[in-house]
Formats: C-alpha cells, structure tokens, sequence
C-alpha cells in the first residue's frame, strides 16, 4: 500500500509541475526566425516570388522587395538577444564581398569586410478564426516571434549569386545585360 500511495503521489506532482510550467518548444525562439531569415536570404530567397513568401511571413509587416542590388557575402553570424521592453535585438555579421547592381547584372568587389545589421523581434499573436459576418476575431496568446521592418536588400551567398546571375543571362533578351552577367558570373567563380 505504501508504494502505491508514493506513486500516486509522485504522479500527482508530476502532473502539478506540467501544469505551473507549460513545455512550449513547439514554438521557435527569436533567434531561429532571425536565422531562418538569413538562410533563405543567403540562397536567393527573396528574388523569387514563390519562394520570398516563406521570407515575408517571418516579418511583422513587410513591404516591397528592395531589389535595386544584391550584396554578395561570405557567410553571416547571429548575435545572441538582448531583450528590452518586450522585443529581442539581434545584429548579424556578414562578410561582404561586393553586390550586384540588378538592373545591369554588374557586380562590383568590394574588400572583404564585416558589416553588421541590427535586427528587432517582436512576440506575435496569432488571430481567432474569424466568425460570421467577420465578428468575433480577437488575438490570442504569442505563437512566436517576427522580425519588425522589411526585409532589407538581399545578402547572397557566391554560390547563390552565381545562380542568380546564371538566370539573368538565361532570361534577358539584352545583349548588354548578357555580357555582364556573363562577366559577374567569371568574377564570381573567382571567389569561390
């Protein structure tokens, strides 16, 4: 009987602990957004429109792609938070090595250089389903973290470039626009 009783009981704390500390892994913390963001960001994510929804739901309010140039990195690297005021600030290091100027597939080198961005994460909630006659939304608790702002211009990297230059020459009917993709494209290599 007393083993029993000890079971139950630790069976009964058991279930007191889970419910005082609910498990919320499920959840992805602000630093996986932020670097989620990145990755998509480094493989040319957000030139193509298929593949840039995945980037713009990681953002509060995003607006229009900022395509007028491309920067070419090396690698990046996600700072730890500091949390203030019920936001996550982030920087992320990038190694720049030149960028592209889209609308004449140029790319110009830069000396290699470690650029830092800052990032702001903000919890976000998600919406109740949406009753008859539009009535009865309302917010409900956090479901995870969004990047505040836009996304900025996109940070490629070589192997990215190269297939984004690659497209360029493939699609334009501008001769101009061809040679230089194919020039962008040798200088490219060249970082590899």
């Amino acid at each position: 009987m007393y083993r029993f009783s000890l079971s139950s009981f630790l069976a009964a704390v058991g279930l007191i602990i889970a419910a005082i500390e609910p498990i919320e892994f499920s959840q992805p913390e602000a630093r996986d957004v932020l670097e989620r963001f990145c990755e998509l960001d480094a493989q040319g994510d957000q030139l193509n429109p298929e593949d840039r929804q995945e980037i713009v739901a990681l953002f509060v309010s995003p607006g229009a792609p900022r395509l007028d140039q491309i920067i070419v990195v090396r690698d990046f690297v996600v700072s730890h938070p500091a949390f203030e005021k019920g936001r996550a600030e982030f920087y992320v290091e990038y190694v720049q090595l030149g960028q592209i100027s889209v609308s004449l597939a140029r790319f110009s080198r830069l000396p290699p250089l470690k650029v830092r961005a800052g990032f702001d994460l903000l919890p976000s909630a998600k919406p109740d389903e949406v009753g008859p006659g539009g009535k009865g939304t309302h917010v409900v608790g956090p479901t995870g973290w969004r990047i505040e702002g836009s996304p900025r211009e996109p940070h490629l990297t070589v192997d990215a470039a190269i297939r984004y230059a690659a497209e360029l020459r493939a699609k334009t009917p501008d001769a101009a626009i061809r040679k230089n993709a194919e020039k962008t494209i040798a200088a490219l290599k060249r970082l590899q």
